[in-house]
């Protein structure tokens, strides 16, 4: 008997629960963890952009180099075919080279490097005396201003720098420095 008592109050529900609607749950996320989500989503924006930023560095100086080395290139190119000296000039507080026809002065090529300039750097170094490299009307550089055998340019983003070695008949190649 006490068991269909059980059975019958647990099948009748009390008339004040049809009355009150039930309560809403809650959903969403709290203070807390929308805080702890922002956190460890600028910190992985910090780390990549200063991961991305050496990479653009090391890619402008690199870039500079292996324009310099065609350039060299395209003077010795000129001088053989128009039979005049070809000089290339260096102002290194400026950022900037030029390729010149050395007879008519007629400009070839003209790079700026820099905020405003084609590719961005902080410095570019002829490693020759008179910051200028000589082609003679055969193509041959002339390197005896330079330290040793070799003729050497170095562009420079920040820390990082890249070397452009050359020889007399304007062969060069670039390396990390």
């Amino acid at each position: 008997m006490i068991d269909e008592n059980r059975k019958s109050a647990n099948l009748t529900r009390p008339s004040w629960s049809h009355d009150t609607p039930p309560a809403p749950r809650e959903s969403g996320f709290t203070l807390l963890e929308l805080t702890i989500v922002l956190l460890l989503s600028a910190l992985m924006l910090g780390y990549a952009g200063l991961t991305f930023s050496g990479y653009f560095r090391r890619l402008s100086a690199q870039r500079a180099a292996l324009v310099f080395a065609r350039d060299l290139k395209l003077a010795r190119q000129a001088a053989l075919r128009s039979r005049q000296p070809v000089v290339i000039r260096f102002d290194e507080p400026d950022l900037w080279y030029e390729v010149v026809e050395e007879s008519s002065g007629t400009e070839l090529v003209k790079r700026r490097f820099g905020k405003d300039g084609d590719i961005g750097l902080s410095a570019i170094d002829l490693r020759m005396s008179g910051d200028s490299v000589a082609l003679s009307s055969r193509g041959v550089v002339d390197l005896s201003t330079a330290g040793g055998g070799l003729g050497e340019a170095r562009f420079s983003m920040g820390t990082t720098s890249y070397v452009v070695f050359f020889n007399s008949m304007g062969a060069s190649k670039v390396e990390r420095g």
